[in-house]
């Protein structure tokens, strides 16, 4: 599976080339970034199309065995990294974890106010599919007449399976960015978002 690590700035300029191919067949008025990771995509999509945009969050089952192992994974060279996040036995144990628990933030909450009629979802990545499949449901009752998109700026094929992806900028890659813990971004990116989220109601 290929492998990268990408600034933030990189990624800004990728998303915007990103929001040009997505344009040629589909343009949103209402960007739902999948908070909080699907923030440092949508927002640069979102800009590009002048857009209103909004927040949700899906939560996952908590891994007791993943807060175990936060300082060792902090001692794992990046490219080592990659490596495991995109390993097969990674791969399975996600797969494993189907539950999620939607949470909608004031500013989706303010969004369902109005009668958006295309709408694109944006998160970091589908790998098992799972998240982008809950959240799309979700979304896809409180608009029960909208169009509907989704785009993640990676998919793995197997997620393809489970939700339909319309949009993807890499497929089967694994991408280390701001929003990684390991990133020296990770503070500024988590900043940017909560500053962006304050706003509360206003979209």
């Amino acid at each position: 599976m290929k492998a990268d690590i990408q600034t933030s700035a990189e990624v800004n300029i990728s998303c915007i080339d990103w929001a040009k191919e997505i344009e040629r067949t589909f343009i949103p008025e209402l960007m739902i970034c999948v908070a909080k990771s699907g923030f440092l995509f949508a927002k640069p999509i979102s800009n590009y199309f002048n857009c209103d945009m909004a927040d949700i969050v899906a939560v996952r089952p908590a891994s007791g065995a993943k807060d175990r192992l936060k300082f060792f994974i902090k001692l794992i060279p990046e490219r080592m990294l990659l490596a495991i996040l995109g390993s097969p036995l990674m791969y399975g144990l996600n797969e494993k974890k189907s539950d999620r628990e939607i949470i909608e933030t004031p500013r989706y909450q303010e969004a369902r106010k109005k009668r958006y009629k295309k709408i694109l979802i944006v998160d970091d990545s589908a790998d098992t599919g799972w998240t982008l499949k809950a959240v799309r449901e979700h979304v896809q009752t409180d608009y029960p007449t909208a169009i509907i998109k989704t785009a993640c700026y990676c998919v793995i094929d197997k997620s393809k399976s489970r939700v339909k992806v319309d949009y993807w900028k890499y497929e089967n890659a694994v991408v280390l960015t701001a929003t990684s813990r390991r990133s020296p971004e990770y503070e500024a990116f988590l900043k940017a978002y909560e500053a962006w989220s304050a706003g509360g109601t206003a979209i």
